[in-house]
């Protein structure tokens, strides 16, 4: 075991002196003191690591150093708008952690979840999404958080980041070491294609739990991909990586695809179109910052959430908008367009016999995604042991 630990050593020493653009250099007589302490101060900082992100503690003091760095927004109404989010979300079965949050004033596009238990968004996001959209984001932040996704990729670069350190290690310097290591980390920090579609998976369903819109996933996605592409990525550093992350398209589809199954393979989008029972009932149309198909989606949730509930019923007319029982679905210009979209509801929600086929399809979307998904970890699991 000793032989087996120092071959290991010595070929992260050699590695690192390779690749880093400075010369590594250890006294020959304190190389395997120095190795040896590092080995033992690597498994000292996962402990501080693993402190920092679990307790009350740590998450005061990562909560002061994230806002030090990044700046708190000024705003009583923003900072209260994003703290009801994450109290609502939190209420869901799936969110066992405790989290804080606040708004930071950058207007650029971002959120992200930090060591102990932290997320920040910024005031730009805040702006540019309604609470459904926002819930989304969030909840998929929260997932991050769940899985450990950060600190347990800040463990898996720890030990060469000590053994980088190891000749002016001293038995004192652990904690200064984590914090470093966070810090490196946190403006670096990757997720893998997994680990996103696994944020997503759960994030959907905690968006489920709350009183929110489900379509607000898709929503979120859609936004995102207007606003910067098929390459967005959140995180502290976003740091685009195309190849090693889900397009934001396929997560816009990803989520209708969740949102369907949600429902009971009753309600699905195609475009901008929403169908129910393989029926189209709602053409979306663009109004105010929503997209056609925005909309589509929002309607698309409304009814998933009906069907979801056991609570879907005759569709009526209230002025012009279309409402199934104490859920007002959408407003449209006239009543006679809000009275034809409810009479085309009516019909599909009485005939089910459209869902018996994409029930077939749905498996074999299944068998589809669980071959991809196996791929996909088979991938990960060949870059985390290249890393290693």
């Amino acid at each position: 075991m000793k032989e087996t630990w120092k071959r290991m050593l010595c070929a992260a020493v050699l590695t690192m002196g390779i690749t880093s653009t400075g010369i590594l250099t250890v006294e020959a007589h304190g190389l395997w003191e120095a190795l040896g302490k590092s080995v033992l101060g690597g498994i000292s900082v996962h402990q501080h690591l693993s402190d920092l992100d679990n307790t009350e503690k740590g998450q005061q003091e990562m909560l002061e150093k994230t806002k030090d760095r990044t700046g708190v927004y000024d705003n009583y109404a923003y900072q209260m708008r994003a703290k009801r989010i994450v109290d609502e979300l939190s209420k869901s079965p799936h969110v066992k952690r405790s989290y804080v949050v606040y708004v930071n004033p950058d207007e650029d596009f971002n959120a992200f979840m930090t060591f102990g238990r932290v997320m920040s968004i910024n005031k730009g996001t805040m702006d540019l999404l309604d609470d459904d959209a926002l819930a989304a984001v969030i909840g998929h932040e929260l997932s991050h958080g769940e899985h450990k996704d950060l600190v347990n990729g800040a463990k898996k670069s720890s030990i060469l980041s000590t053994v980088i350190g190891a000749a002016t290690f001293n038995s004192g310097d652990l904690g200064q070491i984590a914090a470093g290591l966070t810090g490196k980390y946190l403006d670096s920090q990757v997720f893998t294609m997994s680990q996103e579609k696994n944020a997503d998976e759960l994030g959907f369903s905690i968006l489920a739990d709350s009183s929110y819109n489900v379509g607000g996933a898709a929503l979120a996605m859609e936004v995102i991909k207007n606003k910067y592409g098929d390459t967005y990525r959140e995180g502290f550093g976003k740091i685009l990586n195309p190849n090693d992350h889900p397009k934001t398209s396929q997560r816009v589809l990803d989520n209708l695809q969740r949102l369907y199954v949600y429902s009971g393979n009753h309600v699905k989008v195609e475009q901008q179109t929403v169908f129910i029972n393989g029926k189209p009932v709602y053409e979306g149309t663009a109004k105010g910052n929503y997209t056609a198909p925005m909309r589509a989606y929002l309607v698309a949730g409304k009814l998933a959430r009906l069907y979801h509930d056991n609570a879907i019923g005759g569709a009526r007319v209230d002025g012009s908008t279309v409402a199934i029982g104490m859920t007002n679905i959408v407003t449209m210009p006239t009543y006679d367009a809000a009275f034809n979209i409810a009479k085309q509801m009516n019909a599909a929600i009485s005939d089910e016999s459209g869902i018996v086929a994409d029930k077939k399809v749905d498996k074999k979307d299944k068998k589809d995604k669980k071959d991809k998904k196996d791929k996909e970890d088979k991938k990960d699991k060949k870059d985390k042991k290249e890393q290693k």
